[in-house]
């Protein structure tokens, strides 16, 4: 992930070291407060992106207690969004210490304090961690729709909300292992902590997570368009169950394209960081500024955006009214219960 403290840094290289010049306006030796002269961003996107963060904790929090407090967490795709919401407010969190907090007082905080190679190890992996994962429990949540709109006897039988949850801890912990050993690397050829700031350390490590989860995204969409084209003329229970639940997939759409969306500028800035550590020069350094503020934005947005997402498509699915089910001898109907469970 990008971050906007490079965007005016003056850097000298010395023997593979990159050394940060702090009289450059954007260091001080003091705690550099939210829209002081020293503090990176406008104060009005510093505000803005705040009063959004807090929103958006707020909006996940009532989520996972909405779902709790219905047992909606019993079912497949409302478990995927549980998991969502967890990742948003630890990526929310980490996202307003990193930008707000430590990156404009990274001077400060080099100053006053010893940064062990731990600790910048440590820094790199919080920081980078909640937002890889989150990335592909979007990608998680989108296959669980693929498959369930493609094969939906398949997503009855193997998909299940502990399945859910396995893999996403799975994925949490192996996206922390590879940060790590990446960190761990970074710090024996960069001084610490500043490899932490040269957005071309974390460019090589976030563009292609990133890229594949975006890649796969677009790849189950297309996919499921092409299966759906050939069982158009296909009648019967399985186009009755792929046109089942559409508020849910409404949702989901949703979530997808903001998430998109929302990727882009810190992308770019990536790929181009990248490029521009090859000595190709881009573009001006003053559009650092303008993808950075924009990026933070969007970064924010997309975390902040999903449990209103949840809410106007409803939420409250699991609250809809449902008239006593009688048993039948007949499997359709018997599937047809166990498909909406499972859902």
């Amino acid at each position: 992930m990008a971050n906007s403290s490079v965007v005016n840094e003056t850097t000298t290289e010395s023997n593979g070291m990159y050394d940060y010049d702090p009289e450059d306006g954007y260091y001080s030796s003091s705690f550099v407060l939210p829209c002081s002269n020293e503090f990176p961003y406008h104060c009005s996107v510093a505000i803005s992106a705040l009063c959004i963060a807090l929103v958006g904790i707020i909006g996940n929090l009532t989520v996972i207690g909405s779902m709790i407090r219905e047992r909606l967490y019993k079912k497949t795709s409302h478990m995927s969004i549980l998991v969502l919401a967890v990742t948003d407010i630890l990526c929310l969190l980490v996202f307003s210490a990193r930008e707000f907090i430590y990156f404009p007082n990274e001077f400060y905080f080099k100053k006053n304090y010893t940064f062990s190679g731990a600790a910048c190890v440590a820094i790199f992996v919080l920081n980078n961690t909640p937002d890889l994962s989150s990335c592909w429990n979007v990608m998680y949540l989108a296959y669980e729709r693929y498959v369930l709109v493609t094969n939906p006897f398949i997503y009855m039988d193997k998909h299940t909300p502990t399945i859910v949850v396995i893999r996403a801890v799975v994925t949490f912990i192996m996206i922390g292992l590879l940060n790590l050993g990446y960190a761990v690397i970074m710090v024996n050829l960069s001084r610490c902590p500043d490899f932490i700031l040269i957005p071309v350390y974390c460019g090589f490590i976030n563009v292609p997570i990133i890229g594949i989860s975006l890649f796969s995204l677009v790849f189950f969409h297309c996919s499921k368009v092409y299966k759906l084209k050939k069982l158009s003329n296909v009648e019967g229970r399985h186009s009755q169950y792929t046109k089942q639940y559409p508020h849910m997939t409404q949702i989901v759409y949703t979530i997808v394209i903001i998430f998109i969306l929302s990727q882009i500028p810190y992308f770019i800035f990536d790929v181009v960081s990248i490029f521009e550590s090859f000595d190709n020069n881009i573009w001006p350094m003053e559009y650092y500024d303008v993808i950075l503020n924009i990026g933070i934005a969007a970064f924010l947005l997309n975390y902040s955006s999903n449990p209103f997402i949840y809410w106007l498509t409803p939420l409250g699915l699991g609250k809809c009214k449902r008239g006593p089910l009688k048993r039948s001898r007949e499997a359709s109907s018997f599937n047809q219960t166990k498909f909406s469970d499972v859902q």
